[in-house]
């Protein structure tokens, strides 16, 4: 980051650490708020960026707590309507606590933003900063990038014929192929090449 102060004379790291605080206090129209005032008002890129990374830890925490819910309360439901209270009440201690472990995990990642953000870096949420930076495609992939090497020239096979190296400004009138310097006929189309 280099500038400090946006359009408006406000500290940029100020407004994006408003954004994650809303976050952590489960606010999603004030982190709506500031994530519009950040890409309409300051149009500033590194505001921007923080601002979507906070916006999108909210919307993946509620989101969260959303299937959770639906899962665990909806099978105590089912329990309950069956008659099987302790497997409900079981169930619903546990979307409890996943609820609670969640919204522990939302204040972890806005504490380390806000502590990120201080410092003037970018938040660097997990998966999220690549889609807040634009490039879904890469988020989506795997972390873990591996390089392949590179292969190999394949050997031809023992007996077969060897074949001679094709010269590059050589090339058949009918396909397009690259010939040999001697040859007459393309060995892709048949065509007789003079």
């Amino acid at each position: 980051m280099t500038k400090t102060k946006g359009r408006f004379g406000l500290s940029l790291a100020a407004v994006a650490m408003i954004a994650f605080g809303f976050a952590a206090l489960q606010q999603p129209q004030s982190v709506l708020l500031v994530a519009g005032f950040a890409l309409l008002a300051e149009k500033d890129d590194w505001l921007s960026r923080q601002a979507l990374q906070a916006l999108l830890l909210t919307i993946a925490y509620f989101m969260a707590t959303l299937v959770t819910g639906w899962v665990f309360g909806g099978l105590a439901q089912i329990f309950g309507w069956a008659g099987i209270y302790s497997a409900a009440s079981a169930l619903q201690t546990v979307n409890t606590v996943a609820g609670s472990l969640l919204y522990i995990a939302l204040v972890v990642f806005a504490v380390l933003a806000v502590l990120r953000v201080l410092r003037g870096k970018d938040a660097g949420l997990p998966f999220l900063a690549k889609m807040a930076g634009g490039d879904l495609a890469t988020a989506l992939q795997k972390s873990a990038k591996t390089k392949s090497a590179p292969t190999p020239p394949k050997q031809p096979p023992a007996g077969a014929p060897v074949r001679q190296e094709v010269s590059p400004g050589r090339h058949c009138s009918s396909c397009g192929t690259a010939m040999q310097e001697d040859s007459a006929f393309c060995t892709e189309c048949g065509a007789k090449n003079e």
